[in-house]
């Protein structure tokens, strides 16, 4: 999605020139669209917003994105939001080694939007058994900057939709039936998945696509916390081991041992308390 100039309040980005990346280092749509960058051999220059603090949601950041969101695309100036439509954005401007393969843009769309609206649930999971709630202040909601700005001209209704979202998160953190709705909706996903995985090498058959990055960093994510991949989904298993073990893709979403640290602790004293993700799913 391309904003409008008058969108724009930082108008400073309005003068960059070539490829810019807002995005923050272990956001999953930041992982994407790093790994799909370094894919294409696109140079970029790499701008990080801290989420940790609400960086996101400082006037300056705000003035470039009125959804808060990272990642955000500056091409030559011309100012682009929400990963996907960025990825898309970018394999239309630059031919060489494509990523979605010929004849296949719908099924691209579709595969895409539907990734989309599994967002929510790689989140829940994610402050769920990732990041305990304690250690997650810096998420809760900040008020509206006064210079908020506009998606084409209107006020944005997403945004509104984000903050409600880390307001209840605030409230009463993510729920176990919530979670558990999110584990459910994954695992029927990865289930899919892994049938076409049994016949082919990649998501949508023998060549790397889009799909396959963008779900590389939510299987990733799913790895981090002890999903049972291997159990229940085999052949998306072996598939996310080969991509792991190239750099391009592993680099991206590696995480320090302190926060590996974290999950696993965290992860143990769910288990303790029988609301570990093994249990969830199987509740």
């Amino acid at each position: 999605m391309k904003l409008l100039n008058s969108d724009i309040k930082t108008k400073e980005v309005l003068d960059w020139k070539g490829i810019h990346l807002i995005n923050f280092q272990y956001s999953a749509c930041s992982m994407k669209t790093r790994i799909y960058l370094n894919l294409k051999g696109i140079p970029f220059t790499s701008h990080q917003i801290d989420l940790t603090s609400g960086e996101n949601f400082s006037d300056w950041f705000q003035g470039i994105n009125p959804r808060s969101l990272v990642p955000v695309l500056i091409h030559d100036g011309d100012v682009h939001i929400e990963s996907n439509d960025i990825l898309q954005y970018l394999e239309k401007s630059y031919k060489e080694n494509p990523l979605i393969p010929k004849d296949s843009e719908e099924t691209v769309n579709e595969l895409l939007r539907f990734e989309n609206d599994l967002h929510e649930d790689i989140r829940n999971v994610t402050f769920k058994f990732m990041v305990p709630r304690i250690l997650n202040k810096g998420h809760a909601p900040k008020p509206k900057s006064k210079n908020k700005a506009t998606l084409h001209g209107e006020a944005d209704l997403l945004d509104d939709k984000n903050r409600k979202y880390w307001e209840d998160y605030k409230e009463s953190g993510i729920t176990d039936e919530n979670v558990r709705s999110s584990l459910i909706r994954l695992k029927n996903a990865l289930s899919e998945i892994d049938q076409n995985l049994h016949i082919n090498d990649f998501i949508l058959g023998n060549k790397l696509s889009l799909i396959d990055i963008a779900w590389f960093v939510y299987v990733t994510r799913l790895t981090y916390v002890k999903y049972p991949l291997k159990d229940l989904h085999p052949n998306v298993y072996i598939w996310h081991k080969r991509l792991y073990e190239k750099e391009v893709f592993r680099k991206e979403v590696e995480i320090p041992l302190i926060m590996k640290c974290v999950i696993n602790a965290n992860g143990v004293l769910l288990d303790l308390r029988n609301k570990g993700i093994k249990k969830l799913l199987s509740a």
